[in-house]
């Protein structure tokens, strides 16, 4: 079966594209994001403002519903629901990566904003580096760093540009039009994903034959309850 091919390898093109697949999506904002921008910002995202997580989270349910999430094969990692949503941004964010991130570039996870001003702040649980890159018909919107004390300014748009969010403080300066921009980061190593996926498979090794014993003795629980009947209708019989 032939893989669909989603882009071109124009860049500029690849991002109109880009953002008619992410308009096809459903994107939710985490709450940590919209959190982000009121103490930031002072304000809450609006309806147009986007800032959503499409990979994983350490939370188990969903605010305020309390909804489960998806278990992902890492032991205590669940998928956003960005991502259980949208299966079909697996795929184009490869084909994606493939063709404008470089080669040797590791990433996991993908933020997706749309016109969200995003505060100073630092990626606290990010590996190494995060390649941003700037989508959409919109002027200003740069990436803003600071790196001990001195602020860099970047032009993000059409060009992934490689910067480490964790180590320094960075945010979006003043943008009008519509930006979309997209930050391919990890939250791990290879090697950290590779131990957590062994303690998953583990976990459920350990559930399946819990399951196993629990449904074993509940069948044996429902016989000697049928047996116990039967002996009380025939004593009841006999008297």
């Amino acid at each position: 079966m032939t893989e669909q091919q989603y882009f071109t390898g124009d860049i500029e093109i690849d991002n109109e594209l880009m953002i008619e697949h992410l308009n096809n999506s459903t994107l939710y904002t985490g709450t940590n994001r919209k959190m982000m921008l009121k103490n930031g910002r002072g304000k809450l995202p609006t309806k147009d403002q986007i800032s959503a997580t499409w990979g994983l989270t350490r939370r188990g349910q969903l605010c305020p519903s309390n909804q489960f999430r998806i278990r992902s094969p890492y032991f205590g990692w669940y998928y956003t629901k960005t991502y259980s949503d949208n299966p079909q941004l697996k795929e184009i964010f490869e084909q994606y990566s493939d063709l404008h991130l470089p080669s040797n570039f590791f990433w996991t996870q993908c933020q997706i904003n749309r016109n969200f001003h995003t505060p100073p702040h630092k990626d606290g649980e990010n590996q190494n580096s995060s390649i941003i890159v700037g989508l959409g018909d919109y002027q200003g919107g740069k990436l803003a760093i600071n790196k001990n004390g001195k602020v860099f300014f970047k032009g993000i748009k059409n060009i992934p540009t490689k910067f480490n969010g964790a180590k320094y403080t960075h945010w979006t300066t003043p943008f009008s039009g519509e930006r979309w921009s997209l930050v391919f980061f990890t939250h791990h190593k290879k090697s950290e994903l590779k131990k957590l996926e062994k303690k998953e498979t583990e976990r459920l090794k350990e559930e399946k034959v819990e399951k196993y014993y629990k449904d074993k003795s509940k069948k044996v629980l429902e016989i000697i309850n049928k047996q116990i009947e039967e002996f009380t209708q025939e004593d009841l019989q006999n008297t």
